[in-house]
């Protein structure tokens, strides 16, 4: 990002360290400092850590300046054209275990609004066998968004699966899922 600081100044803030994380940056800004969250992998907060931390930071009395930036979920559906009048529904990452995910997957089933799914590209296979159970549903996969290899197909929820095999590189790459 040629960010020009001192690898002491900087702090890193992931899933396993948030609570801590906050804890340390309260103190930076009790102390006058200016923090920056920047991740590299998403909006902050929205699927990325950051909510315990913009949670703590206000809880503090500190205020919380969001500087907007590329969301992977509005672009996938500006992409995909179906939110209409009734809006969307962001459901994140569902589950990883198998019967866990089916279930909220058949939970989603019964959404009349178009649902927002992310899947890292390791999960995606067991992802799209498991909507495979939503049939004719359209499902539109935007992959590698705002990227050189970015991809925006719609399809079928039965045809995920065999899509996704018929090319390796269709596998690679972090996704959003819009059904």
């Amino acid at each position: 990002y040629g960010i020009d600081r001192p690898a002491h100044q900087c702090l890193a803030v992931h899933q396993h360290n948030e609570a801590q994380a906050a804890q340390d940056v309260i103190a930076r800004l009790a102390q006058g400092q200016r923090v920056a969250y920047v991740s590299d992998a998403g909006t902050p907060a929205i699927s990325d850590p950051g909510a315990r931390l913009v949670a703590a930071v206000r809880a503090a009395g500190h205020r919380v300046l969001p500087l907007p930036g590329a969301s992977s979920v509005t672009t996938a559906l500006s992409a995909a054209g179906v939110t209409g009048e009734g809006g969307f529904v962001f459901a994140g990452f569902l589950p990883a275990k198998g019967q866990e995910r089916q279930r909220a997957v058949q939970a989603l089933a019964q959404e009349p609004r178009a649902v927002v799914l992310l899947e890292a590209p390791h999960r995606i296979e067991a992802l799209a066998a498991s909507l495979q159970t939503l049939g004719e549903r359209r499902v539109t996969v935007a992959r590698e968004l705002t990227k050189q290899f970015e991809q925006i197909e719609t399809l079928s929820a039965q045809a995920l699966p065999t899509w996704l095999a018929e090319k390796p590189e269709r596998q690679r790459g972090e996704f959003v899922l819009v059904l």
